[in-house]
């Protein structure tokens, strides 16, 4: 068996820290991406081979990923870079992983579930905190409430930061508003849809909906029917968002994603030293039945971007030994205790 690691986008902010946790972890990995200077610099920065691949020379790229058995692929948008990836590992019968929480890239490549089954790898997208905890926290409360059929997840951070690609996500599909999903379907919304005052274990948070990808992976590993998410925001925030929604369309405009992609690059670099080590995450999930039976539960765990990059490692090393063939959600994958393998990390139930 194949038992190489290839990252994808290693030069990303993401990508750099899974590449530091490889290296810190005696793990041998390869890097790509199409930035040769940064590509180069990472790689001999931490002594790792690397390779300069655009994604849309299709044949070098089947070429390259047919020696690794996983891909951990990192370049975003995922909307733009995830479909050819997923067909040249299809091709080339190489597992593929990501760190998206873009919800329709769950659905593209969910629509491959066949051909990777014959192709005999696997499809995991979501394997950073986009989605672990919340997907592994959807399957807790399921299994302790099977008859439940509305589901709530909300997370605040204890420290600021967004990386450059998740500001660039956020701001090129912010023109299409928000979703839930309700009676087992998709449904568009309003940007700040629903606001609620969550009691997570370290303070009371105002959050709002947003459209995060577990309204894709919860649903197809729990069946609820009905779910939201939730994220942490200030009122300020919201209520900013809430007067300027009606003129989201204007970022549906190509020269202004433009204009609002160059600022991003050019001014969001990613939480710094010091959050990563300290901070902290509070996932809070809520569970309910149609006979009003109810079970809470949350997680605690460190900064999302540190997790990401320990989430996404050890994916990719628990697929080295792994028959799990076909789409699948994280904790489909590798169960729902997945995330309380990783230090740090606490479930507090509070039923």
């Amino acid at each position: 068996m194949r038992n190489k690691i290839l990252i994808y986008g290693a030069n990303g902010y993401t990508g750099k820290l899974i590449t530091k946790e490889a290296k810190a972890k005696g793990i041998k990995v390869e890097l790509a991406g199409r930035n040769e200077t940064a590509i180069k610099a990472l790689a001999n920065e931490n002594d790792y081979p690397y390779h300069i691949i655009e994604l849309n020379e299709t044949n070098k790229l089947e070429h390259l990923i047919k020696d690794f058995n996983t891909v951990i692929h990192c370049a975003g948008p995922f909307s733009e870079t995830a479909i050819p990836m997923v067909e040249a590992c299809i091709k080339s019968k190489t597992n593929y992983l990501d760190i998206t929480g873009e919800i329709w890239v769950f659905e593209d490549i969910m629509k491959y579930h066949e051909q990777a089954q014959k192709a005999g790898i696997a499809l995991i997208p979501g394997v950073g905190f986009d989605v672990v905890p919340t997907d592994c926290l959807a399957g807790y409360l399921k299994k302790k409430l099977p008859s439940g059929t509305s589901l709530e997840l909300a997370f605040v951070g204890s420290k600021t930061g967004m990386s450059r690609g998740t500001a660039v996500t956020m701001a090129k599909n912010i023109s299409k508003g928000g979703f839930i999903r309700e009676n087992g379907k998709i449904k568009n919304v309003p940007l700040a849809y629903k606001i609620k005052e969550f009691k997570f274990s370290h303070r009371n948070q105002w959050c709002m909906t947003i459209p995060w990808g577990d309204l894709m992976t919860s649903y197809h590993q729990t069946q609820i029917p009905n779910i939201k998410v939730f994220s942490g925001a200030s009122l300020k925030m919201i209520n900013k968002i809430k007067k300027y929604r009606n003129l989201k369309f204007l970022l549906g405009i190509g020269w202004i994603q433009k204009l609002v992609r160059r600022k991003i690059e050019n001014s969001v670099t990613g939480p710094n030293e010091e959050n990563l080590k300290t901070g902290k995450t509070y996932v809070l999930g809520e569970i309910r039945d149609e006979a009003g039976s109810c079970f809470k539960a949350e997680l605690i765990t460190p900064e999302a971007y540190f997790l990401t990059a320990k989430t996404a490692l050890s994916s990719a090393l628990k697929l080295e030994n792994s028959n799990k063939t076909g789409y699948l959600t994280p904790s489909q994958a590798f169960g729902i205790d997945f995330i309380m393998e990783f230090e740090n990390v606490e479930r507090i139930d509070w039923a």
